[in-house]
């Protein structure tokens, strides 16, 4: 009977089972969610937990993070994207076995909210070193400060809706290009594997820039998107 329910189990990890179609960013949802499903269904058989894949998640986001930081470009990409297949992981694994918990949800956050950190960090100090002149620390907290902005509008509509805030659906333009920490690492990381090819650090520079851009333009069309949201749910008291 255990084997036959773990049978069933592993079944429905299969793709898109369990995605999460509304609220995953574009590249997650078609690609990352791909992927990580294998990888939850070997967790599962080897009785790998869920914490236990949000703390490996953490140490690819360190490695990623020492990898740039010492100038290892390709090397630190390779880890940025393993760490983007591994954030669906632990998640995936707490749906398939139902140990879904509000503090594993939580360190789940941290965890996504504290990479972005410590990689747009790294690549600003590697990227000091090469080209000084460029004002990186302004640049690092205008990405991070509006990255951050956008992730406070999704928690809270999430807290206070009880579910995902829908990018996918409300704001799919965005979904394709800054809405989700998938498609800023996805860009981030080709920038920087442009970089470590041609050498030219304009190129990061010039990608951050723009997503610091699309990102202040996402966090005002979210702005102006909530009352309609609001709406279709039901009234809420302060």
């Amino acid at each position: 009977m255990e084997r036959q329910s773990e049978t069933t189990s592993l079944n429905d990890s299969k793709y898109p089972q369990l995605a999460k179609k509304s609220s995953d960013g574009a590249y997650s949802y078609l690609v990352q969610r791909r992927v990580s499903a294998y990888i939850t269904r070997f967790c599962v058989r080897r009785g790998i937990s869920a914490s236990s894949a949000t703390c490996i998640d953490f140490v690819l986001a360190l490695f990623a993070s020492l990898f740039l930081y010492l100038g290892y470009f390709i090397a630190g990409v390779v880890f940025i994207q393993i760490f983007g297949i591994w954030s669906c992981v632990d998640g995936e694994i707490a749906r398939l076995t139902k140990s879904t918990s509000q503090l594993g949800d939580f360190y789940d956050t941290m965890v996504d909210r504290i990479a972005e950190f410590l990689i747009v960090g790294a690549l600003m100090l590697s990227m000091y070193r090469v080209s000084p002149d460029v004002s990186w620390g302004t640049i690092f907290f205008a990405y991070i400060g509006l990255a951050f902005l956008i992730t406070a509008s999704s928690e809270k509509y999430r807290s206070v809706f009880h579910e995902n805030y829908p990018k996918n659906r409300v704001e799919p333009f965005f979904s394709w290009l800054c809405a989700g920490s998938d498609t800023r690492l996805l860009f981030l990381s080709l920038g920087i594997f442009a970089y470590a090819i041609s050498g030219y650090a304009a190129i990061v520079q010039g990608l951050m820039v723009i997503q610091s851009v699309l990102l202040g333009f996402n966090f005002l069309f979210r702005l102006w998107k909530m009352p309609k949201l609001i709406q279709m749910n039901e009234p809420i008291s302060e």
